[in-house]
């Protein structure tokens, strides 16, 4: 009987890791048309955790940000939580994210918000001469609801989103969608897999852009508690493929206290120096009360540093 259950878990483990490539091989072939997509503020990584773990966070689901990268990993939440983000970004931009998450008898609902605004653009006119200035705002409001399903072994979700751009005086609305799935093969290993922006596109007066629809497949890791490792495949619309790698370790310090150190990898995002490395720490109280921080590096053009607070009840 033992060697029967052993067995059967590894012919499970085998047929989604399958899967998975064939996922990903799917991806490439869905996303392999190369150009300039619009609304680019939706592929600013919002998590401060997931960031300094190089985006690797496909497979996560104990975190209400996995919205962000797979709306299946709402699923698995069970106390209410509430996230809220402010990323300092590159050239002096900031963008700010509100995720708040509640499981019900029914699954999980979650409410998720994007902004970012950019002001002083200077206008010029074809001579080069300066005109003054103008701003930028862009806004995502969505409403996720996420289940589970087999024994809570497998999990999907669904991430509807209502985009609101403006230029100056040009404006541009449209709905883009997220898709996800999560495998929990075993308590320490998970797949998952989804599809993010997916939509028709914002159009500011005649010119139509497509939004930046992507790919993402991925797998985490627990050898030992307290340590979780991800591993993701990402294949934008835009872009050639990229590949993320991150780690976290969680410190216990007492009964209240715990301290996780996170660091991590993502291809892709390589400007010079030290650019495509990423850090980050935090600290949870009673499990209730979490702050996060993350570094990630981009050379001559900057660091960005983001600071989350999270509250769960």
């Amino acid at each position: 009987m033992i060697m029967y259950n052993l067995f059967d878990t590894c012919l499970r483990k085998m047929y989604i890791l399958g899967l998975f490539a064939c996922l990903v091989f799917a991806g490439t072939a869905y996303c392999s048309s190369q150009g300039t997509s619009g609304a680019q503020f939706l592929e600013i990584v919002a998590s401060p955790r997931a960031a300094a773990m190089g985006s690797a966070f496909t497979a996560f689901c104990d975190d209400a940000n996995s919205v962000e990268f797979n709306p299946a990993g709402l699923a698995y939440l069970d106390k209410r939580e509430v996230s809220l983000v402010q990323n300092n970004w590159v050239q002096g931009v900031s963008n700010q994210y509100l995720t708040a998450a509640v499981p019900t008898s029914v699954g999980v609902f979650n409410l998720n918000l994007v902004m970012l605004s950019v002001d002083g653009i200077v206008r010029t006119d074809d001579t080069g001469s300066s005109k003054g200035t103008f701003g930028s705002s862009n806004l995502a409001a969505g409403i996720a609801y996420a289940n589970s399903f087999a024994y809570g072994m497998f999990s999907a979700g669904l991430n509807i989103k209502s985009l609101s751009q403006t230029i100056d005086n040009a404006g541009a609305a449209g709905i883009a969608g997220d898709f996800g799935f999560i495998c929990r093969c075993s308590s320490s290993f998970n797949i998952g897999a989804s599809l993010l922006n997916a939509g028709s596109g914002v159009k500011f007066i005649s010119s139509a852009d497509p939004l930046p629809t992507t790919v993402r497949a991925g797998i985490m890791y627990m050898p030992v508690k307290g340590f979780k490792m991800g591993l993701d495949a990402n294949r934008p619309n835009d872009a050639d493929a990229d590949f993320g790698a991150g780690a976290e370790y969680s410190i216990k310090a007492g009964r209240k206290f715990v301290f996780p150190i996170r660091t991590g990898y993502r291809t892709g995002k390589q400007t010079g120096g030290v650019s495509g490395l990423a850090a980050g720490c935090g600290i949870i109280y009673k499990g209730v009360l979490e702050i996060d921080f993350s570094w990630v590096p981009m050379s001559l053009l900057g660091d960005t540093t983001q600071f989350g607070l999270t509250c769960r009840f």
